[in-house]
């Protein structure tokens, strides 16, 4: 996710756990440190989904049998 300050135009690529810590951080009087109103978030994750993983998989899975199916054809 990235995370961008609105005043300065800096911005930092940080997982969703580092965010919750950075918005959650308090001081030495128990006051919040960053307000959320001065950061503006952007979800740019492209995870892919199980189904493409497996489907994957099965492809790589395919193609290596084919080489090798191929393999013993030419050669003996």
């Amino acid at each position: 996710m990235r995370l961008t300050n609105r005043k300065t135009g800096k911005s930092f690529n940080l997982s969703p756990k580092e965010i919750a810590d950075f918005f959650y951080a308090k001081n030495a009087k128990g006051e919040y440190i960053n307000d959320t109103e001065e950061y503006s978030l952007k979800d740019n994750s492209n995870e892919i989904s199980t189904f493409k993983f497996f489907l994957g998989c099965l492809g790589l899975i395919a193609l290596a049998y084919g080489s090798f199916y191929l393999f013993l054809q030419f050669n003996y």
